[in-house]
């Protein structure tokens, strides 16, 4: 950090001039993920600032994303978690494991349903169908990730093995285990404040942004000739990963 220094011939303020050095070196790979980082009194003392001009410039690096803080054991850079699938058919699982992150699915809820209305009209089901309702944890780095709410017409998917959904992405399940053709896809990206269970799914801390991003995605498959609809929900927590949207013109 020798070469990171404050203006102070510059009106903005110092805080925010640490945190986008150190966020600036981050992104540039100055600083290596995992890097354990000076503690606060270093910090003050090589950029000549106070305790809490430090502690602010922190928190908007922990609240970006850039640095996780391990009470008692210091602050180090967030391990990069990056993913293009949202431009692509491709899962999101497929591509954090291509790029050499380890990932574990935990599986929460696993049961065959009555879908409520609202499923029955985003699925178009016809009358008495059933549907597969599988909730599913995605760790990261040991940590959480996102939470899928996934919706499968039982009719078409059948129930599908336990062991299958632990240790293969939804992509691989429907396209290869179960060999249906995909023949559509929609997603839909917002954000949205998350109730007590997906908080501490997520194990979102009162330092994380009070804000997730919920993506949306239905497939359309070919069925015996016939489209259906495959409906995922999912919950990210912003502060531990992101997304890019990108497109070849």
């Amino acid at each position: 950090m020798n070469n990171l220094k404050i203006n102070r011939n510059l009106k903005l303020p110092y805080y925010y001039q640490l945190y986008k050095n150190i966020a600036e070196g981050i992104e540039n790979n100055q600083f290596a993920a995992g890097e354990k980082l000076s503690s606060e009194i270093e910090l003050c003392d090589s950029f000549g600032v106070s305790r809490i001009t430090v502690r602010q410039a922190l928190k908007e690096l922990e609240l970006n994303g850039y640095i996780i803080r391990e009470r008692g054991k210091g602050t180090f850079v967030r391990k990069k978690i990056e993913t293009h699938s949202l431009q692509k058919v491709s899962s999101i699982v497929d591509e954090l494991r291509s790029e050499g992150v380890k990932t574990l699915n935990k599986i929460l809820v696993y049961e065959v349903v009555s879908p409520d209305e609202r499923m029955v009209k985003v699925l178009e089901l016809e009358s008495n169908e059933k549907i597969l309702f599988v909730k599913r944890l995605v760790l990261a780095f040991g940590e959480p990730l996102y939470i899928t709410k996934a919706y499968f017409p039982y009719s078409v998917t059948g129930k599908i093995k336990r062991k299958v959904l632990t240790e293969s992405s939804f992509t691989r399940i429907v396209t290869e285990i179960l060999n249906l053709k995909l023949i559509h896809t929609k997603r839909i990206l917002e954000a949205d404040v998350p109730d007590k269970e997906i908080s501490e799914l997520l194990d979102l801390k009162k330092s994380d942004k009070r804000v997730v991003n919920y993506l949306q995605t239905f497939w359309t498959i070919s069925h015996f000739e016939r489209s259906r609809i495959i409906y995922f929900e999912e919950y990210f927590n912003s502060s531990k990963g992101k997304f890019i949207f990108e497109k070849d013109y």
